[in-house]
């Protein structure tokens, strides 16, 4: 066993990885009764406190324990032993540590043993590999609100932060402070697309961040993105490669989406076509793959398929029978974005110091549109 620096290993628990319930889980037992004392069946509630399980990694970085975030899971008693299911899978190749709090009747003196296990490395060749970096786009706004990436496999998580930087593109200078510290990452249910969210209080003007550093990217100044290879997937292992993306940066953009400013192509009825849709601007990948739909004559959504176009400019919508003549609903959800945060109801970047640019709505947005034979 490896220790942390500062923290006292208990030789006496041990871990032990096992399944459970058709999962990989770890074991624990062998605890001195003392510290902690006997679990003789507390709650839920308690084991959560008495012990946390963490990644190594994140122990060793010279934040408090009680600072580093847990591993998503759930500890279970049986018998004598006590057990963590994770709610996502553990890492190939990862290292991570128990810490048994003390029991509250042992004194504030009383130490919080900590023991460390190595999970086997995956030895196979790795196959993950970034799949697309949104926005798709040339050039983003200077107060661009997210990035997206996209992975061809589930990844796991604890590394982004020290594996994503950007720099500037002229001089290779790192942009410092450009992310929100993504503790813990914000990973969509599939595991394979991560949000990169840019620091909103350096983007809000009138927040003091803002007029201290203004926006974590320089309009007029190009830069890249880079994703190291380190990155790790499901199974603890690395990308096939690494990954850059190089980006424009020009004026902000600071009004509501207006969808009556979209332009329509509408299918004739009886047919199969899609529905096209034409932004007046970039929209947010992934807010774009469920804030439309459409409603038809009856007032009930169609069903089909959308999804988005070249840049997120555009957006289009194949139904899954032939369309109805009559009168359609383009029905927008509120909380659709565009690059730098604007949505139908309100400005994202506003200044916080002046009041809002006009009465906020309060539903969605809906435009009509007439399915009719020429």
């Amino acid at each position: 066993m490896s220790q942390v620096p500062g923290e006292e290993t208990s030789a006496a628990i041990n871990l032990a990885w096992c399944e459970r319930n058709g999962k990989v889980a770890l074991k624990i037992d062998g605890w001195d009764r003392a510290v902690p004392a006997d679990l003789g069946g507390p709650d839920a509630g308690d084991i959560s406190r008495r012990f946390a399980l963490l990644t190594t990694e994140a122990l060793e970085s010279g934040r408090d324990v009680n600072s580093v975030p847990p591993i998503a899971g759930r500890f279970e008693v049986s018998g004598d032993a006590l057990f963590f299911i994770p709610r996502f899978p553990f890492v190939a190749g990862a290292s991570y540590s128990l810490v048994a709090r003390p029991h509250p009747d042992a004194g504030a003196d009383a130490a919080s043993p900590i023991v460390h296990i190595w999970r086997p490395a995956d030895e196979a060749e790795p196959t993950a590999f970034v799949a697309c970096i949104y926005p798709d786009v040339a050039v983003v706004p200077v107060n661009l609100l997210k990035f997206y990436l996209q992975f061809s496999e589930p990844m796991s998580e604890g590394r982004a932060q020290r594996a994503i930087r950007v720099c500037r593109d002229d001089t290779g200078e790192p942009l410092e402070g450009v992310f929100v510290p993504m503790d813990p990452e914000l990973w969509d249910p599939t595991r394979q697309r991560m949000t990169l969210l840019l620091d909103p209080a350096r983007i809000k003007h009138g927040l003091v961040p803002n007029m201290e550093a203004g926006y974590p990217l320089i309009e007029g100044v190009p830069f890249r993105l880079f994703i190291d290879p380190s990155l790790r997937d499901s199974r603890g292992r690395p990308l096939r490669a690494g990954a850059e993306r190089r980006y424009d940066v020009g004026p902000e953009v600071r009004e509501r989406i207006d969808p009556r400013k979209w332009r329509l192509t509408v299918p004739a009825p009886g047919s199969l076509d899609p529905l096209q849709v034409e932004f007046e601007r970039p929209l947010d990948y992934a807010l774009l793959q469920r804030c439309l739909w459409v409603n038809g004559p009856l007032g009930t959504v169609v069903d089909g398929h959308g999804k988005s176009g070249p840049g997120e400019g555009s957006w289009s919508f194949t139904p899954a029978e032939p369309w109805l003549a009559g009168t359609h609903q383009l029905v927008v959800d509120r909380q659709l974005e565009d690059l730098s945060g604007n949505s139908p109801v309100r400005v994202f970047d506003r200044d916080m110091t002046e009041p809002d640019d006009g009465p906020p709505l309060t539903d969605n947005v809906v435009v009509d549109f007439l399915c009719e034979s020429g």
